[in-house]
Parts: structure tokens; sequence; C-alpha cells
């Protein structure tokens, strides 16, 4: 039997709190696609009488856009636990109409080598979904007869920080 690396600990995990005190819940890792980091630069740019250009900086807000392919629909499925298709769905029609807290980890930080890197200044960034689509891809997949179905998902969103 060969020995199988599997990555640490999860990408994006989504605050699923009602409340200002963060109850991070991790996305799955099952079957993610490559997760798209995006900067848009919200400035205003002025042509000026005698042709120089001149700008005025108001902020960089992220975009990100992620995928899964052939996720299972629960948590309880996932290779870790990690929020299934229905959970992100569940989500995405409850507290994802609004903004929420979105804390992206990678890497290790180089000054502090037991220390995980996040986006933002408060180690999360404030975000609103701009699009979701799931779909269902295989269903009623069982191991035997006796165990309850399940369906497998290909899933994609995409975020805005506000």
């Amino acid at each position: 039997m060969t020995a199988m690396t599997l990555p640490v600990g999860s990408l994006v995990f989504f605050d699923i709190s009602t409340n200002s005190t963060p109850n991070w819940q991790k996305l799955t890792e099952h079957n993610r696609q490559p997760l798209s980091f995006q900067s848009s630069r919200i400035e205003k740019n002025q042509r000026m009488a005698n042709g120089t250009l001149r700008k005025m900086f108001v902020a960089d807000k992220a975009n990100l856009s992620v995928s899964w392919s052939i996720v299972p629909s629960f948590s309880n499925m996932t290779v870790d636990g990690g929020y299934g298709a229905m959970d992100i769905k569940s989500f995405y029609e409850g507290i994802g109409k609004g903004s929420f807290k979105v804390k992206i980890v990678y890497g290790k930080n180089q000054t502090s080598p037991y220390a995980d890197r996040t986006e933002g200044s408060a180690g999360y960034l404030t975000m609103v979904f701009s699009s979701a689509n799931f779909e269902v891809v295989k269903r009623n997949v069982k191991n035997t007869t006796s165990d309850p179905a399940q369906e497998f998902w290909n899933v994609s969103i995409a975020l805005e920080e506000v």
C-alpha cells in the first residue's frame, strides 16, 4: 500500500455565525479546483487641460472564484468534513443573501513560521456572493442497496469584497 499526501487544512472558511463572534466553517477540499484571487482597483482617472493624467486611488477590492467537481452533498460525506455542495447551497440561500466574513488561509508567514497567512488586514474579508452555480452530476449513488442515496455535484461560486 502506498502512502497518500493530503493537504493540511482547508483554504476557504466562511463565518456561519449570526453575531459578531466568528464561527469559522471550512469549505471542503474534496475535488476543489484552483482558487482564483483577483483584485479590482477602484480609482478615478481624469485628464488635465495640459494633457497629464491625474489618478485618485480609492481602494483595492478582492474577487474570489472557486469551484468543485463531483463533490458530495453534505460534510459527513466529504473527505475532510468540510462543507459539501448542499451545505454551501444552504449557506448561499441563508446567510449568503447578505455580507459575511471569508477567511483564506494559505502558506506560512515568514516572520512567524507557525502562523498561517490570511487575506485582509483583519485576517478575513467581508464579502458577498456575486454568483453561485450548483449542478447535479450523479444521483442515487449507493455502495449497497441498503445505503442511503447520495448525489454528487459540480459547484462554482464567485465572491466580491464589499
